[in-house]
C-alpha cells in the first residue's frame, strides 16, 4: 500500500494552524500593544503585524482539511455502500453533531466564566427576549449564517465549518461529474461569472474544491515521496525546501499586492495548501515537534472556541505582561493548552462521550433503518 496523508498528518497540521491562528489573534485584534510596551525585536512592529495578518492562512488550512477528510468519507462510502443518500445523510448529521457536541461544553465554561470576569460580555445579546433567541442561535452555530451576534467574534467559523459539511457532499458529486479542471475553475470564477457577494463560503470555496481534489488523487503524499530524478532524498527535499520559502515569501507579498486583497479566494486557498504541504513534508518526521504539533491538533478545536477570552476578554493585562512578541504567544498557547487539558478530562468524568456516542448511535438508526 503506498504512502497516504494519515489522521495523524492531520492532526500535525492542525496544530500548526492552531499556532498561526494564535499569533494572527494576538496582533491583528483592536489590543493596544503599545500600551503593553510590547517588544517585536529583532523585528520592526510593522513586519510583525503584517505576519500576524498572513497567519490567518489558519482559516482556509482548516477548510482545506475538513474537505479532504469528507472526501476520504465519501469515497469510502462509494466503495462499501454504493453511495446511498442515507448513508451520505447519517455521515453528515454525525458531523454536524460533533461540531456542535465539541461547542456546546465550551461555550457553558466561556459564559460561566464571563459571569466571573466579563459580565459585560453579555450585552453583545442585548436583552429580553432578543437575548434568549440570539443566545440560542449562537449555541447552535448558526449566529455568522443568521447575521445574529456571536457571543465572541471568532465564532463567526462554526457557521462556515458547518455549511462545509452540508455542502461537501453535492461539491463533492459535482467534482465527480465534470472533473477536476472544471469543478476548480468555477470555485475560483463563481463570484466573477454570478456577482454573488464575497461571503466567507464563497471567499473559501476554491480551499474546499483543492481538498476534494487532492484527497481524491492522493496528492500530498504524491508530493511527500516525490524524488527529482537523478538526485537523491536528500537533494531532493534541500531543493524543495528552497523552493517552499520562495513560494510562501511569495504567498506572503501576495497577500498585500493589490491583486491579493481583490482576489481573497485565491490566497486564502493557494496560501493553506503552500503551508499543508511545507509541514506535511518538512516537519511530520521530526518526532518531538510532531508530537507536540499532533497534541495541538487534539485540542484545537477548544483552544479555537476560547481563546480569545484568555487573550482579550477575561485577562488581557496577564496575556500582554510577558512584552516580548513571541513569548506572549507561546504563554497564551500553553494557557490554551492546559485549559483545554481540563476541559477534556471533566468531559472524561462526566462521561460526556457516552453521551454524544449515544447521540450518535440514534442518529445512525434514524438514517440507514429509514
Amino acid at each position: 500500500m503506498g504512502e497516504s496523508f494519515t489522521k495523524n498528518d492531520t492532526l500535525t497540521v492542525k496544530g500548526a494552524a492552531i499556532i498561526a491562528m494564535l499569533f494572527h489573534h494576538c496582533y491583528t485584534s483592536n489590543t493596544d500593544l503599545d500600551a503593553y510596551a510590547v517588544s517585536f525585536a529583532p523585528f520592526a512592529k510593522e513586519t510583525v503585524v503584517r505576519m500576524a495578518a498572513w497567519s490567518k492562512v489558519c482559516v482556509g488550512i482548516f477548510v482545506f482539511l475538513s474537505a479532504y477528510g469528507i472526501t476520504l468519507s465519501l469515497k469510502k462510502l462509494e466503495e462499501e455502500k454504493g453511495g446511498k443518500r442515507k448513508y451520505i445523510a447519517f455521515q453528515t448529521e454525525r458531523r454536524i453533531w460533533r461540531i456542535l457536541s465539541g461547542f456546546w461544553p465550551v461555550y457553558l465554561f466561556v459564559m460561566a466564566g464571563s459571569v466571573i470576569w466579563a459580565r459585560d460580555s453579555f450585552r453583545v445579546y442585548k436583552g429580553g427576549v432578543t437575548r434568549c433567541i440570539h443566545m440560542l442561535l449562537d449555541f447552535l452555530g448558526l449566529a455568522d449564517i443568521m447575521g445574529t451576534p456571536c457571543f465572541i467574534g471568532t465564532w463567526w467559523y462554526l457557521g462556515l465549518a458547518i455549511l462545509e459539511v452540508i455542502a461537501l457532499p453535492v461539491l463533492y458529486s459535482f467534482y465527480r461529474r465534470y472533473g477536476a479542471l472544471i469543478f476548480i475553475g468555477i470555485s475560483y470564477f463563481l463570484p466573477a461569472m454570478t456577482g454573488l457577494k464575497m461571503t466567507a463560503f464563497i471567499r473559501w470555496l476554491p480551499a474546499m474544491a483543492l481538498g476534494i481534489w487532492f484527497a481524491d488523487r492522493n496528492i500530498l503524499a504524491g508530493l511527500k515521496g516525490y524524488t527529482i530524478p537523478h538526485t537523491k532524498l536528500g537533494l531532493t527535499r534541500v531543493i524543495e525546501a528552497c523552493a517552499a520559502f520562495v513560494l510562501l515569501f511569495a504567498s506572503y507579498k501576495l497577500k498585500f499586492s493589490a491583486f491579493g486583497k481583490h482576489h481573497l479566494e485565491i490566497v486564502d486557498s493557494v496560501t493553506p495548501l503552500l503551508v499543508i504541504a511545507a509541514v506535511y513534508v518538512f516537519l511530520s518526521g521530526i518526532p518531538m515537534l510532531t508530537g507536540f504539533l499532533q497534541l495541538l491538533g487534539k485540542h484545537s478545536m477548544n483552544i479555537f472556541l476560547f481563546h480569545n477570552f484568555i487573550r482579550a476578554r477575561w485577562f488581557e493585562g496577564f496575556s500582554y505582561s510577558f512584552r516580548h512578541w513571541w513569548l506572549i504567544t507561546l504563554v497564551l498557547l500553553l494557557d490554551c493548552l492546559l485549559v483545554s487539558i481540563v476541559i477534556e478530562k471533566a468531559k472524561e468524568l462526566l462521561r460526556y462521550e457516552r453521551f454524544t456516542s449515544w447521540v450518535e448511535e440514534k442518529l445512525r438508526l434514524m438514517n440507514v433503518n429509514s
